[in-house]
């Protein structure tokens, strides 16, 4: 399966999340499989989100969109650039 990997460095997590689960309904709709939402130990305001999707094509339609860019903006209160990126699975480990 394709994950969509944010790095995201947000203003209040609260909004994030407000505004991140706003939007569940709609990644559903276009092919997301679920996520993670990641906090960094030492400064909880920079995330990590791991999304998993249907097909890379979906993966990367969602990365395009104005609705994620405007709820990136919402959400970050212009605190940084969030980088985005579209994975597949290169290598599986059990350890």
């Amino acid at each position: 399966m394709p994950y969509v990997l944010i790095e995201h460095d947000v203003a209040d997590w609260e909004t994030f999340k407000a505004v991140f689960m706003d939007d569940l309904g709609r990644r559903k709709m276009n092919g997301a499989k679920g996520g993670r939402v990641y906090r960094t130990a030492d400064e909880p305001n920079k995330l990590v989100l791991l999304i998993e999707w249907d097909s890379v094509a979906n993966a990367q339609e969602f990365t395009e969109t104005m609705e994620l860019g405007e709820a990136m903006q919402w959400s970050t209160s212009n605190v940084g650039s969030p980088r985005v990126s579209v994975l597949e699975l290169a290598l599986d480990s059990e350890a």
